[in-house]
């Protein structure tokens, strides 16, 4: 017997299960960030990923459960890094904040986040998934430069980290969800060390505090 003619082929036409589910999930976060969630329907979803509805059905019991999962799969990368300097780390960080925010290399997370900033009332638990999935890690890697900084006493122990953070990332955020202009690389540098600087402004930048 040939080996080759031995092995189980694949059925020709009949995409995997894994596939159908990518491209289901796939299909939903497009249609959620062009439609909105009441805008969009599980038959436009089908239509979209190449199946049918019962496909769908089988899988989630409901439109927003569907929607629940879909957001799950959105991830961002998050660069780590440690110069040393908080003035350094924050301008990094907030460069690569502004490549992932800004329309330029994730420009769909723009959009589902404008989207859903809208129901934010209506449908917090929507809310809540999508910021535990783009935002909350930026968060958590902007508080640890800040606790960094605490350590290494460029900046006041007192300082409570979540004003820091708001002052740092706030402007970013805002220009990513409501401006319609990109900021140019010269620009983009003024708002960086704006932010940062002020952040640092009176609490120590250019001399180490005394922290008892």
């Amino acid at each position: 017997m040939n080996i080759e003619e031995s092995k189980p082929q694949r059925p020709v036409g009949r995409p995997r299960s894994n596939e159908v589910h990518s491209a289901i999930l796939k299909a939903t976060l497009e249609l959620l960030a062009d439609e909105g969630f009441d805008g969009m329907s599980i038959e436009a979803v089908a239509k979209r990923a190449g199946v049918g509805k019962t496909t769908i059905y089988r899988r989630w019991s409901s439109k927003k459960a569907l929607v629940l999962d879909a957001l799950k799969t959105l991830n961002t990368e998050v660069s780590v890094v440690d110069t040393g300097n908080f003035h350094e780390d924050a301008t990094a960080f907030l460069h690569d904040t502004v490549r992932a925010y800004l329309r330029i290399t994730n420009p769909q997370h723009v959009e589902l986040s404008l989207k859903i900033i809208g129901e934010l009332y209506e449908r917090p638990d929507l809310f809540s998934t999508l910021y535990a999935q783009l935002f909350e890690p930026r968060n958590r890697q902007l508080e640890l430069l800040i606790r960094r900084a605490q350590d290494r006493r460029e900046l006041w122990h007192d300082l409570d980290a979540t004003l820091i953070m708001d002052l740092i990332a706030g402007p970013i955020i805002v220009h990513a969800l409501l401006s319609t202009v990109r900021l140019t690389p010269y620009t983009l540098d003024e708002v960086v060390t704006l932010t940062v600087d002020a952040a640092l402004s009176g609490v120590g930048s250019q001399s180490q505090p005394t922290v008892p």
